[in-house]
């Protein structure tokens, strides 16, 4: 079984109104992680596009970055809602894993655990942090000068 610790991230002030923009993100640390699986490129490849499809977040493409032989991998998603990664070092038999979504139709979360599963980790730590921004955040003045600027940028186009 996992030992999972969970730590609601750092949150912005402020939640009355309307939600104007949507950002979620779910980010952490693996331990106790399957070393071989860690090293493996084209493994840790499938994982962040599974982890996509997993989370209903729409793939654009993917970067990946091997160290050595048997050193760490990076693997970078963009992804139409935000990005995914996951970057691993198999001799402390750990990895980093970041999951960012501004789609209100995505589950980071799912991706993330996906993640943890698929990399065999028995440790997790996991942050959740809520990175929208509400109507309630701004003063009127802003919300007035940008929908002026939004209008003034539209008419020009």
């Amino acid at each position: 079984m996992w030992g999972v610790n969970l730590n609601p991230g750092p949150r912005s002030g402020g939640k009355e109104g309307k939600k104007l923009v949507h950002g979620m993100h779910v980010y952490g640390n693996l331990k106790r992680c399957n070393a071989e699986l860690l090293k493996s490129e084209e493994y840790l490849r499938k994982v962040v596009e599974d982890a996509a499809r997993i989370g209903n977040m729409t793939l654009i493409t993917i970067m990946t970055h091997k160290f050595g032989v048997d050193s760490g991998v990076s693997v970078v998603a963009i992804v139409a809602e935000s990005h995914i990664s996951i970057h691993t070092w198999p001799e402390y038999e750990y990895a980093t894993v970041d999951v960012y979504t501004c789609g209100a139709h995505s589950n980071p979360i799912q991706s993330f655990m996906y993640i943890a599963r698929a990399l065999e980790a028995k440790e997790i730590d996991i942050y959740v942090n809520d990175r929208s921004l509400y109507a309630g955040e701004l003063s009127e003045e802003d919300l007035a000068r940008l929908i002026n600027v939004r209008t003034f940028e539209s008419v020009q186009d």
